[in-house]
């Protein structure tokens, strides 16, 4: 059996076990998780593993963490934030003027243990203070890692997790029990997590968002699902509805037709004219 027929392997036992589809994952980035896997269990090579994997189950949801790993942090990539905070919100609330549409919605698609979607809900907030606007809002944030997204719906966080956070804003939005910050209730009601696999049961969200943001999640698809993705994205924006990237990804496809990059720097796109329009 060559190593290549004992990835597929290794993959059939992911997906008959844990009903998990590796298929929508680049190959190069399947194989360094596993290698990590292998050495930390000492198993040796992949042989080895998948038959430790087959009576482990422990060691199946080790490898699952693994390749479902969440890098995150509150205000990450602080030069998005502050354009997102200076000028894409502010644009997206002026819109609200000339829309029917009284809620404002947002997604984090790959919300993880929930930084990025208390900082989003935050900036959103405050921005509606700002302006003096009574919107609705409704910050959608949703990750396959199941941990992580209780970890989001607790949102309690030690304190070196909130450095990153302005001390107004870490008074204002969050209370301090000594040991922990933990989100206040008043920043929670306007948030809803849900579990979601962006590769498969993506067809399960109907609504359409002003923005979304899917930074450093696709950077691990292969082409083909990258592509769909984009398309998928495109169709559930709002007219003149911005999406967001992570520094290291960019619009591929058919899509590229339909997203305007207005900001390439923070990877920032908006739909077009030509784009599809709900109200």
């Amino acid at each position: 059996m060559t190593e290549q027929d004992r990835l597929l392997t290794l993959k059939k036992i992911i997906l008959d076990k844990l009903n998990f589809d590796l298929g929508q994952y680049k190959e190069s980035y399947i194989e360094r998780r596993v290698n990590t896997r292998i050495n930390l269990t000492h198993t040796g090579n992949l042989h080895e593993y998948i038959k430790l994997l087959e009576k482990d189950q422990a060691e199946l949801m080790n490898l699952m963490d693994s390749l479902t790993v969440n890098v995150t942090k509150f205000f990450r990539n602080i030069e998005t934030f502050e354009t997102l905070e200076k000028d894409i919100i502010p644009k997206i609330i002026k819109n609200k003027n000339n829309s029917s549409r009284d809620i404002i919605k947002v997604w984090s698609a790959g919300c993880s243990s929930g930084e990025e979607l208390y900082t989003l809900t935050i900036l959103f907030l405050e921005a509606l203070e700002k302006s003096g606007k009574q919107y609705k809002l409704l910050v959608q944030g949703t990750d396959i890692d199941r941990k992580s997204l209780t970890k989001a719906r607790i949102g309690r966080y030690r304190s070196e997790n909130v450095k990153s956070i302005r001390k107004d804003l870490l008074e204002k939005y969050f209370e301090n029990d000594g040991t922990y910050y933990h989100v206040k209730p008043h920043v929670k009601e306007h948030v809803k997590i849900n579990h979601l696999d962006l590769s498969s049961d993506f067809d399960r969200l109907s609504i359409t968002y002003e923005l979304i943001l899917c930074r450093n999640v696709v950077i691990y698809f292969n082409k083909d699902v990258k592509q769909a993705l984009f398309m998928k994205f495109y169709n559930m924006l709002q007219k003149d509805g911005f999406l967001v990237l992570g520094k290291n990804e960019s619009i591929t496809g058919d899509a590229l037709c339909h997203l305007e990059n207005v900001n390439i720097s923070e990877r920032v796109y908006k739909k077009t004219l030509h784009g599809k329009i709900t109200d």
